[in-house]
Order: C-alpha cells, then structure tokens, then sequence
C-alpha cells in the first residue's frame, strides 16, 4: 500500500489531523482530511492549497500523485 505523500509529511512535521485542520482555518473538516489522506475522497485545488499552506510544503510536494494523474 502506498503511503500517501501528505500524511507522511504531516506525520515527520509532528502534525495531527487536528493540528492541519486548524491550521486550514477549519475550512477543511477532520474527516475529510483523513479520507483525504487514505485516498478515499480527491481534494479539490483549493484544498490542496490550503492544506500545503498548513504543512509549509509547495502543493507538488503534498500531492506528487495529482501531478501523475495529469501526466
């Protein structure tokens, strides 16, 4: 199984789900982050955006596989 990108940066920053979701403003709900996380739902742009502005990581960084996808 392949990890995703953005909880392994979330996951070496010492970040919990809680911690990105106020750090998004509380725009993005806990939930939603996690299926985020597991692949489940596909972020929109603007989530992506959000959610690498909370990691401090440019959105290619937190989302390689959106870049794969497109390609």
């Amino acid at each position: 199984m392949r990890i995703k990108k953005m909880k392994e940066l979330r996951f070496f920053k010492g970040l919990s789900l809680d911690d990105i979701y106020v750090l998004t403003g509380r725009r993005i709900s806990q939930p939603q982050l996690s299926r985020i996380e597991r692949g489940i739902s596909i972020p929109s742009d603007k989530d992506k955006e959000l959610i690498s502005r909370a990691l401090k990581e440019p959105v290619s960084k937190a989302f390689p596989e959106s870049e794969e996808e497109e390609g």
